[in-house]
């Protein structure tokens, strides 16, 4: 990522009035960072939120960093996934920023029983307080909020 996109992805995540930031770190465009940033989010929150949250937080991470490696050009070794964690008096502010793609736009997928794949969206949708999508020339961003208390959201 050159100087130009790092500045509007930094632009992206300081829209996020009110909240104090947690923490904030890139990790490459490879399969093995979805499990590096689920890490990363967990030992972040830990002590900061209930268990509850920390478990659907994890969950929620790995599906959506999941989703911009295999969906967007942030995908391979040259390619940068930021994630920000903000939080709240009373909730957990995550985004997943990645470079976008000009072919694949986040959305909820129709799946059935035998779909193998398809369901991180619809699980963001499920557990979180609330959750949305933002695009930037710079790229994309999913985002969501937990409760910190780790209250029921369904």
């Amino acid at each position: 990522m050159n100087a130009r996109e790092r500045v509007g992805h930094d632009a992206i995540i300081g829209n996020r009035d009110g909240l104090r930031v947690a923490g904030r770190r890139d990790f490459p465009g490879v399969a093995r960072s979805a499990r590096a940033a689920r890490t990363w989010v967990v030992e972040l929150l830990r002590g900061q939120v209930a268990a509850e949250t920390l478990e659907t937080a994890e969950l929620l991470v790995s599906e959506v960093v999941t989703n911009a490696i295999l969906h967007s050009d942030s995908a391979g070794s040259e390619g940068i996934i930021v994630i920000w964690v903000g939080l709240g008096r009373d909730l957990v502010h995550v985004e997943v920023i990645d470079e976008g793609s000009a072919t694949n736009v986040p959305a909820i997928r129709d799946t059935d029983d035998d779909s193998l794949s398809g369901r991180g969206l619809s699980w963001v949708d499920r557990l979180a307080l609330v959750w949305g999508t933002d695009h930037a020339e710079a790229g994309g961003t999913v985002w969501f909020r937990l409760p910190r208390d780790g209250s029921a959201t369904f």
